[in-house]
């Protein structure tokens, strides 16, 4: 198993920053780039979900990644409030501001689950990758 942890600091996080560490720990597991960019883009819309609808509470986001058997699993946690999103059914129009996001992380993870923790919020995201 190959795992990659990032404990970003919401207030000075950056999706170039983000985005680097992510790349190199994909590439080196040999994952496509089709892959690279479906997992890239959920994990940013995921942290920047926190960092736009959540920033008044949460400081810091823990992103783990877990690469096993052409399979991987995101962890994504924050010290926020948890809300329980429903997955969206059909993606939100350009008039809509928000929404866009969480349509997406549904439509390329093979399972999104949300959930409470002790200290917060849990989203969980997981692909097969072989």
């Amino acid at each position: 198993m190959n795992n990659l942890q990032l404990n970003l600091a919401l207030n000075s996080m950056t999706a170039d920053q983000v985005y680097d560490e992510l790349e190199q720990f994909l590439s080196r597991n040999g994952l496509s780039s089709l892959q690279r960019f479906k997992l890239i883009t959920c994990i940013l819309e995921a942290t920047n979900n926190v960092k736009q609808h959540c920033s008044e509470v949460a400081d810091d986001v823990t992103v783990m990644l877990q690469y096993k058997n052409s399979h991987i699993i995101i962890d994504i946690l924050d010290n926020s409030e948890f809300t329980s999103l429903p997955a969206p059914k059909v993606c939100p129009d350009n008039s809509t501001a928000n929404g866009r996001g969480l349509w997406i992380m549904h439509q390329w993870m093979d399972q999104v689950q949300q959930q409470a923790t002790v200290l917060g919020t849990h989203l969980r995201l997981s692909m097969q990758l072989g």
